[in-house]
């Protein structure tokens, strides 16, 4: 078993590779808790677990509620948006309008904040129009690539069963496809908790995960840096985990992967 660990290519059960993945994290928090040096502005484990357990006490949960309420609004938001725009790219009228989607993941937004703040009002509601463009670009891209993905052969099958043109984008464009639209989001939602930070920083009053973060990067408190870096982290990581299992549930996607 050892040698096939190191071995390229080599087919390991997945239960194998969660207990090597589970003693390699052992590895890293003993190394983290007892190696590393008591001066030195790296904090260590310990100093990390009181000031999670410190910022808990002092409101965590409240910051970490309007982080994860301001990401599910704008996914939602986001979600419905890029389906209306990629389905709508097999109507030849729309195709242009959703190719354009597509290229803007290409242009800085920073430079229409003002704009975007002046339209908006400021506040929460320029929170979720930043992370709602942000996310609609490269969702509309990730969707158009799975709908131009789809074999002609699923059309002409469907064309030979009479159904319509209309029944066709139904069928074979949302229905049967539903289960990419969940593993795109998976893929794509990462880029959310890239933006947090920078988001929730335009209003910190609004609270959140990443005011607090800014706020503590001022201080140069690192202990609560890092326990803070960790816990968004480990909630990515907790709805990343989430999606993949949904996605493996979706009959269709169990029949193809049969």
């Amino acid at each position: 078993m050892l040698k096939k660990l190191f071995t390229p290519f080599e087919y390991i059960d997945k239960k194998v590779l969660y207990a090597v993945a589970g003693f390699q994290v052992l590895l890293l928090a003993l190394a983290w808790g007892f190696l590393v040096p008591e001066k030195t502005f790296f904090p260590r484990l310990p100093e990390v677990m009181h000031a999670w357990g410190e910022m808990w006490k002092n409101g965590l949960f409240y910051h970490l509620y309007k982080t994860l309420s301001l990401c599910l609004t704008a996914t939602v938001i986001s979600i419905l948006f890029s389906c209306i725009v990629s389905y709508s790219s097999v109507i030849p009228f729309f195709r242009p309008i959703a190719n354009f989607f597509t290229k803007l993941r290409y242009n800085p937004i920073q430079g229409f904040t003002l704009f975007l703040t002046t339209a908006t009002g400021g506040g929460r509601n320029l929170q979720i129009t930043l992370l709602v463009i942000f996310m609609s670009f490269y969702f509309i891209t990730a969707l158009m690539s799975v709908i131009d993905s789809i074999p002609e052969e699923d059309y002409y099958r469907r064309k030979a069963m009479k159904m319509s043109r209309w029944q066709i984008l139904w069928k074979v464009v949302i229905k049967d496809r539903a289960d990419f639209l969940i593993e795109v989001i998976r893929q794509n939602l990462s880029i959310t908790f890239m933006m947090i930070v920078s988001v929730e920083a335009m209003d910190k009053s609004q609270g959140g995960l990443g005011a607090l973060l800014v706020d503590t990067n001022r201080a140069l408190n690192f202990p609560k840096i890092f326990a803070l870096q960790l816990t968004i982290l480990f909630i990515g990581i907790l709805l990343d985990t989430a999606l993949k299992y949904f996605f493996s549930q979706f009959p269709a996607n169990k029949k193809r992967s049969a």
